[in-house]
């Protein structure tokens, strides 16, 4: 080991410094993506394959989230926080012309998956649960003790910790994608490198380092074996940091360190492949730019067009049900309905116990269609409030709008949703065909009384409302003509005495 006495007397308080910095959970490693270098980028840098320049137009390339939460479905990360890092993402690798788009938006609830020490595990995760065609995003806790994520190349998928994704300048999210279009560390070959303690400054480096039981040769500062060293990239200065570190006010690691010929210098901290600490990245080096780009053309899968990329305004978003303030029956269950947003492929719906939103919040999550359901986390007497974010699949920046409504879930007779009269009627075809009518029939409701119903559009539009309707407790029969009416989602609205009954209509071509 006297080869590696190379280094730095004073790195142990510098990573200490950077860990704190990061405010995450004290990773040994920014990374855990420690393999050899992939056949690919071998026979890439071999001149085998012809790169690929920067597209014209912009390649949408399709990526997957699966969300995973404890086996109680809890500890989620917050979907507002997760689009601003995707954001960050896009940025990154922006000036490539290529830009990722939300496919698909799944959930996992699986406490082995959402902390997890081996790689065995996420392997597992991921071979179970991975999608073809697409890049396999998996958020969690803990993917493997003392990582914040890493990349799989025989599954080929992410995962993430849930403490490394932010927007404010962590970049594990667009590091661990560079591995996936097979770039290596700017330090490649220091990885197995596990003691760093009393290490000297004024040792030069070996020629080569033993990882993945081979050697690799060291890059010497004259660039004399830029090609064969290290990453293989000679625009990539050379960097033997195997863990995360501060830069100086010049975004250079403080202290320099010595080449194999003994050339003293000082490694740059602007790469996203290395380890620096993320307020000194900047970007990808040209060259690591043309691989990632012939990579990805390799691999065929950017062919989306993005020509729904709208923005979804979120000043159109009407809250439909349950109406605003209204009193709840006492349960464990209620089913949040909103209006449908042009341009909108997805909606994040928070639910709270206050007005502020700022902060932690009782529940946040994603979902593609116009209706939530709220499980479990109810409590007898109490207000929640809830509010919902229209976003694009390619474009994240919307908000939330200016609607938030209020329901009590509490034993009062107001407007309360009767599970019994909800059995009792029935509404029927559904789906309907334009044109055909729709059958409202009720049976044995156990009550007479005054009623009233409204059909009601996905943008919150009541088109049609019937009031004052004399039933008796065996029941009744109305009929709706659906002629003319676009195929879409509606909404019927029942309410006999002070009882509601809501149901969900689709209406086909």
């Amino acid at each position: 080991m006297q080869s590696l006495r190379f280094l730095f007397a004073a790195l142990i308080p510098a990573l200490l410094f950077s860990v704190a910095l990061q405010a995450q959970a004290s990773p040994e490693n920014w990374c855990g993506t420690n393999i050899p270098r992939s056949d690919w980028m071998t026979k890439y840098q071999a001149g085998e394959f012809t790169p690929v320049g920067k597209s014209e137009d912009i390649l949408y390339v399709p990526t997957r989230f699966i969300i995973v939460g404890k086996n109680d479905g809890s500890g989620y990360i917050n979907p507002v926080r997760l689009l601003r890092a995707f954001e960050l993402l896009n940025s990154d690798y922006e000036d490539m012309n290529i830009q990722f788009y939300i496919k698909d938006v799944d959930y996992l609830n699986r406490s082995s998956y959402y902390d997890y020490s081996s790689i065995s595990t996420g392997n597992q995760m991921m071979s179970l649960n991975n999608n073809s065609n697409v890049i396999n995003n998996y958020i969690v806790n803990t993917p493997i003790t003392g990582n914040c994520g890493y990349y799989t190349p025989g599954l080929d998928a992410l995962a993430i910790s849930i403490d490394c994704i932010s927007s404010s300048g962590d970049r594990t999210w667009g590091h661990e994608m560079g591995h996936l279009f097979n770039l290596d560390h700017t330090f490649y070959g220091w990885e197995s490198v596990e003691e760093i303690a009393n290490i000297e400054l004024t040792e030069r480096a070996p020629a080569t380092i033993n990882y993945n039981n081979r050697d690799i040769l060291v890059e010497r500062m004259d660039g004399s074996n830029c090609e064969d060293a290290a990453d293989g990239f000679c625009d990539t200065a050379p960097d033997y940091l195997m863990q995360r570190w501060v830069c100086n006010d010049v975004q250079e690691y403080r202290d320099s360190l010595t080449d194999p010929d003994s050339i003293r210098f000082a490694v740059p901290g602007i790469n996203i492949m290395s380890y620096v600490n993320n307020d000194c990245v900047e970007g990808f080096s040209e060259d690591q730019k043309t691989a990632m780009q012939t990579n990805l053309a390799a691999r065929q899968i950017s062919n989306d067009t993005g020509v729904d990329r709208v923005a979804a305004n979120g000043d159109a978003m009407n809250l439909l049900l349950p109406v605003n303030n209204a009193t709840l029956e006492v349960s464990d269950y209620v089913e949040l309905v909103w209006n449908s947003v042009p341009n909108a492929n997805y909606y994040i719906v928070q639910l709270n116990t206050s007005t502020n939103f700022n902060g932690t919040v009782l529940q946040s999550f994603i979902v593609s269609d116009t209706t939530a359901i709220i499980e479990d986390d109810l409590n007898t007497n109490t207000r929640y409030y809830w509010r919902v974010r229209p976003f694009n699949r390619y474009v994240f920046d919307s908000d939330f709008g200016d609607q938030k409504f209020r329901f009590k879930n509490g034993e009062f007779p107001t407007a309360t949703i009767d599970a019994a009269l909800n059995s009792a009627i029935s509404v029927a075809p559904n789906p309907v065909s334009g044109g055909q009518e729709l059958r409202i029939n009720g049976r044995d409701l156990g009550q007479a009384g005054n009623m009233t119903y409204e059909l009601i559009d996905a943008a919150g539009r009541i088109l049609l409302s019937r009031e004052n309707l004399n039933v008796n407790a065996a029941g009744f029969s109305e009929r709706i003509e659906t002629t003319g009416m676009p195929a879409g989602v509606y909404f019927l609205r029942i309410r006999l005495n002070e009882k509601l009954v809501t149901r969900r209509v689709v209406v086909t071509p």
